[in-house]
């Protein structure tokens, strides 16, 4: 298949699955080829069951003539895998194509062991949940893989999973030696980030910045609907800017991270919560810890006041160098609006008094919505334009 029908096909599906279902009529008006291209492709689309239609379009008025017919994607056609590594817990899922997830699994993540064993055991227990749902790799285009720190997504290779493992680890090959199918590999939260601009339609993907929250933080940057990945696929890492030179040590080996100041084993520390931490407990929950810690209103407030005006900090750096159009918040400790507010606030202390009228807006992602899918799906299947 040439790669301009591939281009084609996969702005079909992209715009199906931004605006779905669509008539053949509208699909021609929105990306420019002729109706007769468009025809082409689905019935292309709907011989390879990948497009299925949806029933008549229904108008206010009725015309004579041939009525037009609905399209959309058929997502229950290929399943993904997707795996989510993250500092204390490991999450593993199979999906549809629309990323809704159908079974997960959740594991605490080893670091007392090689990042090869720890592997090996994940891909044992993704091979028992196919088995337990009666998938085989037939019915998976592809995995999924997110992980913390610095990811090459062409090789694969993991060169930094900061607090996990401190050395280069081909996660990829490892996979695909294991599955024999298709494989990416990308960091948590540029893999977040794409399922992002893929399924809100506030936003049209054009400069922005993505931040996650919870147990560390993290960003990435959009461009053009194209994540930015840098020189050294380290763009936009605001959780390891330097705010507090000489501060604590961080997990990336710095001092005075952003990290460092706001993550969750940070505020434990300022409110001297003691004890093993469930590894479930990924997410930073203000209203959790106000009820299960003895600890008072007044005092995390306090902290969480703190938090807010560093995250405020890093955000405002970021806008000075990058000029983002929207600021997208995700996490659990986003939901609260009295935190959230506070970090406007803050933000709008410390930059200029310009017009940043809904600059940032709140996720439209599910908290725990497992990072490995939506590269799964966009690489195997949308890029692909739908050739499972």
């Amino acid at each position: 298949m040439s790669k301009v029908k591939i281009n084609n096909r996969s702005s079909i599906l992209k715009l199906l699955n931004l605006e779905g279902p669509l008539s053949r009529k509208d699909i021609s008006k929105k990306i420019g080829l002729t109706p007769a291209a468009v025809s082409n492709l689905i019935r292309e689309l709907i011989v390879e069951k990948v497009v299925q239609e949806k029933g008549e379009v229904e108008n206010d008025i009725k015309k004579s003539g041939r009525r037009e017919i609905h399209l959309d994607i058929n997502y229950k056609i290929k399943k993904v895998v997707g795996i989510d590594i993250g500092i204390n817990c490991t999450k593993i899922a199979i999906s549809d194509l629309n990323g809704t997830v159908e079974e997960k699994i959740e594991v605490e993540t080893k670091t007392d062991i090689r990042a090869e064993e720890f592997l090996n055991s994940i891909a044992k227990i993704t091979m028992e949940l196919l088995f337990h749902n009666d998938l085989s790799k037939d019915n998976i285009i592809g995995i999924g893989i997110g992980i913390v720190g610095v990811v090459d997504p062409d090789t694969g290779i993991s060169h930094q999973a900061y607090g996990i493992w401190d050395y280069d680890v081909n996660i990829k090959k490892i996979f695909q030696k294991i599955f024999q199918i298709k494989v990416i590999v990308d960091n948590n939260v540029r893999a977040l980030s794409l399922a992002e601009i893929n399924n809100n339609n506030e936003v049209n993907g054009d400069n922005i910045l993505f931040i996650k929250y919870g147990p560390g933080i993290g960003s990435s940057l959009i461009i053009n609907n194209r994540i930015y990945y840098g020189s050294h696929n380290n763009a936009g890492e605001i959780g390891h800017m330097i705010l507090d030179y000489g501060g604590q040590k961080c997990r990336c080996g710095k001092r005075g991270c952003l990290e460092s100041i706001v993550s969750k084993d940070a505020i434990f520390e300022e409110l001297e919560i003691t004890g093993e931490i469930d590894y479930h407990e990924s997410t930073i929950d203000i209203e959790n810890i106000m009820n299960k810690y003895n600890k008072s209103q007044k005092r995390i407030i306090e902290v969480m006041n703190r938090i807010s005006f560093f995250i405020a900090l890093g955000i405002s750096n970021v806008i000075s160098i990058y000029d983002p159009a929207k600021v997208i918040l995700h996490g659990k400790a986003f939901s609260y609006d009295r935190f959230t507010n506070q970090i406007k606030k803050e933000l709008n202390n410390i930059t200029p008094k310009i017009n940043r009228n809904n600059l940032i807006i709140k996720s439209h992602l599910k908290e725990n919505y497992i990072s490995g899918i939506p590269i799964a799906i966009d690489e195997f299947f949308y890029e692909s334009g739908g050739t499972i």
